[in-house]
């Protein structure tokens, strides 16, 4: 595997565990402090200091500044999840140890549900146009539920996954 190649998997390493997906998704809403995501997700402080470190390695997350800390110590650094981060990951080789992660952290969302809103799965031949323009509008979405998400607790806890796969055309 070449240098370049083994650089493009450090991002997917980083975020091919089932937990760090959860963190990813948490910080989509909010800027967070270890302490908070240890809190929400229910592990040890030190397990989600680790995993923010190598997010914000990997390139998913921004520090977005500190939060002054009540009595003695340093200021917790705070985490926000950067939505263009994604982008690079389908240039990479290995996204089968994302999918892997990603369906792992799906079924665990299933089991969740409280209400299913919308749902779907189609393996169908469509128009390069017609193929263009769902694109678009599932770009969109995803762009929409990030920008208007918020902290924990504030609204509805909700779910999107979108995954558009183009196939290749064999029996």
């Amino acid at each position: 595997m070449s240098s370049e190649n083994r650089d493009d998997l450090v991002p997917l390493r980083a975020l091919a565990n089932p937990l760090r997906i959860r963190i990813v998704s948490l910080l989509t809403g909010a800027a967070m402090s270890a302490t908070e995501v240890a809190d929400e997700l229910g592990i040890a402080h030190a397990s989600a200091s680790y995993h923010l470190r190598q997010l914000a390695r990997a390139g998913f997350l921004q520090q977005t500044g500190e939060r002054p800390r009540a009595g003695k110590g340093r200021p917790q650094l705070r985490y926000r999840y950067d939505p263009s981060s994604g982008e690079r990951l389908d240039r990479s080789e290995g996204r089968q140890l994302l999918h892997q992660a990603m369906s792992t952290d799906l079924a665990r969302r299933l089991a969740e549900t409280d209400r299913r809103r919308t749902s779907m799965d189609a393996e169908v031949w469509l128009a390069r146009p017609v193929w263009e323009e769902i694109v678009g509008l599932i770009d969109q979405a995803v762009a929409l539920l990030h920008d208007k998400a918020g902290p924990p607790h504030d609204g509805v806890k909700v779910s999107m996954t979108a995954l558009l796969l183009e196939l290749r055309d064999e029996p």
